[in-house]
């Protein structure tokens, strides 16, 4: 191994370090603002009191609360315009099976409809409503029963074609991702003594604040919708399976190796994924099957074994990440490091990232204040720790 130290770190590691650290730059520049955030709760709050607040005693006990990407923490800006989603559960108590699908949803549309300003940005979908904020977002409303046959407390959703009422536990899958998330990956010795003794990345605010598994789930979901860009979207894997496959895959990593740096980690987090999809044989057919762990009867992957072409489509999605993570470990000087990233995960997002490193680094070593403080980091204007080299810049 390379030794050239920075405060007695070795170069490959903290090359490894500095990697990692910009791919959390690049996707603290992804994340939805807390202003974005506030101001969609804000919205489904008030949509909620709206629909609990008419004279139908269904309506009366109705629940809002989020699902998918914002619940979890993994939502990123989108890539074209400034929408997103926010999808949300409309729980409604007291209602059994006996109930028809249909008319729970169309029940919900007409007290939308009975004020002037959701009437006026309503859109129907196939089992949801749309509430579309011009320029901001889009809430899409689902509905929901108790299922009395989950034990974990989960509910039931309708169908596309709302014929019959189908399992799902968004609370009980966010519990789960949680746990998840809450594992922490065992690393090497030189690792966690280089990160003890000064956490190296140099970057100028702190972004390690986000947890690795939300970290990974963005990462990928970031890649799918740059590798989609010219190639037909319905064959894109869906978010859900993205993140199911990265949690088990997380879990079985963190709980059964222990790793030289956390980018090696994330990069054999992501190459595992598929080791997870359970397949059986049936009558010479592939069957698929990501099955939701927090109740009985969904089958994330249950499209797959209708058109074989999103399973395929997947697994060659899957191989392009792999490829590129690895040209990201390997690419020498921030340029080739950038261009790889930017194939992944789009030009405007890394450059932005990229800029605000070298301009950190050149502007401390420009006022001869840049030096590894102890226990604090790379920084500029500490008084006391330990001068470095001129920046290797990823190897170059």
């Amino acid at each position: 191994m390379q030794t050239t130290l920075q405060n007695d770190v070795p170069t490959e590691l903290r090359d490894k370090v500095t990697r990692m650290g910009l791919l959390h730059e690049i996707f603290q520049g992804l994340d939805l603002t807390e202003t974005q955030l506030n101001t969609a709760r804000d919205r489904y709050e008030a949509v909620g009191k709206w629909l609990a607040g008419g004279d139908d005693p269904v309506l009366k006990p109705a629940s809002i609360y989020p699902q998918g990407s914002v619940a979890l923490g993994t939502a990123t800006r989108p890539i074209r315009g400034n929408e997103f989603d926010v999808d949300l559960v409309c729980f409604l108590l007291g209602l059994t099976t006996a109930t028809d699908p249909a008319s729970v949803k169309a029940l919900i549309g007409r007290r939308l409809r009975q004020e002037a300003r959701y009437a006026a940005m309503l859109e129907e979908k196939p089992r949801c409503w749309r509430l579309n904020y011009s320029g901001q977002f889009h809430l899409d409303i689902t509905p929901a029963i108790s299922n009395p046959r989950c034990a974990n407390g989960g509910e039931l959703v309708p169908d596309k074609q709302l014929r019959q009422w189908k399992a799902t536990n968004p609370k009980g899958y966010r519990r789960k991702f949680e746990q998840y998330a809450s594992l922490a990956p065992s690393f090497s010795i030189e690792f966690a003594e280089a990160r003890a003794r000064a956490g190296i990345e140099p970057f100028p605010n702190n972004t390690r604040s986000k947890r690795l598994l939300p970290l990974v789930v963005q990462m990928c979901k970031r890649y799918r919708d740059i590798y989609f860009l010219d190639r037909d979207p319905a064959l894109a894997p869906v978010s859900v399976i993205l993140t199911t496959l990265i949690a088990w895959s997380y879990a079985h990593c963190a709980r059964s190796a222990s790793y030289p740096s956390e980018l090696d980690f994330v990069i054999d987090v992501v190459r595992r994924m598929p080791e997870f999809i359970i397949r059986e044989n049936r009558g010479g057919a592939i069957y698929y099957s990501i099955p939701n762990e927090t109740t009985e009867g969904e089958n994330f992957a249950e499209k797959w074994n209708r058109d074989p072409r999103l399973a395929a489509s997947f697994f060659e999605w899957h191989q392009g990440l792999t490829l590129l993570l690895g040209a990201f470990n390997e690419a020498r000087g921030v340029d080739k490091v950038a261009k790889v990233l930017s194939v992944a995960f789009g030009e405007s997002a890394v450059g932005t990232a990229v800029a605000r490193w070298t301009n950190a680094i050149t502007s401390a070593r420009t006022s001869a204040e840049l030096s590894v403080a102890p226990g604090v980091g790379l920084a500029a204007g500490h008084a006391t720790g330990t001068r470095i080299p001129h920046n290797t810049f990823f190897g170059r």
